[in-house]
């Protein structure tokens, strides 16, 4: 509790991160099982109609019919997986936020109770979710749809010119262009990962709709995108080291099979790899949502003296209105 009513810097939230999951393990784990769950079930089902993944030893055997079963295979395993994602988290971020309200301020809760609370707006965060989804990754995909409208469009003009040399500096401009685009849109999707950062704890704590969380969350990171980056990066880096060195058997396996004259991968290895995802991110995935909504709490604390305000309501007085409209919080 005394960390919850003063301001905390990055390393100070990153250690009550691991102070509460460490001393709440089952409770976040149990909470966030259900993403990589749901991953792991979807991926034994796509193994069981695809089967392993067969990988050609010769140039003759990447024939059209092959390239067009694998990119059928990479659509399905995609919008599948992109499906199975946004639902598993907008569960259990907003059920993990709601867990490290209770615990962080000194109260108890459990896996169902968390679950039971969210359950109401459980369609509120996955639309919040997609919205966040569009606004970091739109700029991307219209940029890569821009880049190839431009080049064909260059292109076309091109081979009506004489010049070769004119020929040469459209598809130049072009590649500028678009190589422009990307970096610009690249920069957007790190900003807005950290600018929409607390959109799901305000959600969830404030009750709040999904584009005002979005605005509650650009008002309260701001001026601390830079420590929210290092979170979302380290915590996001701890998964993927714990994941690949989970799966560093299975890859081994799988590198063997690849040297050798077997066309496909081992189905033991491949099932590994797919554990070693689940555990990765069963193990590693509460940490940046607990995290998260640490520096939601920190940022309320800095900006709207949060910690005012619980010690008010503790000796039953009302609490003045934050400087940002917000909901009353769930409890």
């Amino acid at each position: 509790m005394d960390l919850a009513l003063r301001p905390m810097s990055t390393s100070q939230v990153l250690d009550r991160t691991f102070h509460l999951y460490r001393n709440n393990f089952v409770l976040f784990a149990g909470i966030a099982v259900i993403t990589p769950a749901l991953k792991l079930i979807t991926l034994l089902i796509q193994l069981k109609i695809f089967g392993p993944l067969s990988i050609p030893q010769t140039p003759e055997a990447m024939t059209p019919q092959f390239m067009q079963a694998l990119i059928v295979r990479g659509l399905i395993t995609t919008l599948v997986g992109s499906v199975v994602y946004l639902v598993g988290t907008a569960l259990a971020s907003s059920a993990t936020a709601y867990a490290v309200s209770m615990v962080h301020l000194g109260k108890q809760t459990t896996i169902a109770d968390s679950y039971r609370k969210v359950k109401p707006i459980f369609g509120r965060i996955l639309g919040l979710l997609l919205a966040i989804s569009v606004f970091t990754f739109g700029p991307l995909l219209l940029s890569y749809a821009l880049f190839l409208v431009l080049a064909f469009s260059m292109a076309f003009l091109a081979r009506g010119s004489a010049s070769q040399g004119a020929a040469l500096a459209v598809v130049a401009i072009a590649g500028i262009v678009g190589l422009l685009l990307f970096m610009g849109a690249i920069v957007w999707i790190f900003i807005a990962l950290c600018r929409y950062a607390l959109s799901v704890p305000a959600c969830t704590l404030e009750n709040l709709p999904a584009m005002q969380s979005i605005k509650r969350s650009k008002f309260l990171t701001l001026g601390a995108k830079g420590g929210i980056f290092g979170i979302i990066f380290l915590t996001g880096l701890m998964t993927v080291v714990l994941t690949y060195v989970l799966q560093m058997p299975a890859l081994m396996a799988s590198s063997a099979f690849i040297v050798s004259s077997k066309t496909h991968f081992s189905i033991l290895a491949t099932i590994w790899i797919y554990i070693a995802d689940f555990l990765g991110g069963a193990i590693a995935g509460p940490i940046a949502t607990i995290a998260l909504a640490l520096v939601y709490y920190d940022q309320r604390v800095r900006k709207e003296a949060f910690d005012l305000q619980l010690m008010m309501q503790a000796v039953g007085q009302a609490p003045p209105a934050p400087p940002a409209a917000a909901a009353s919080s769930i409890s």
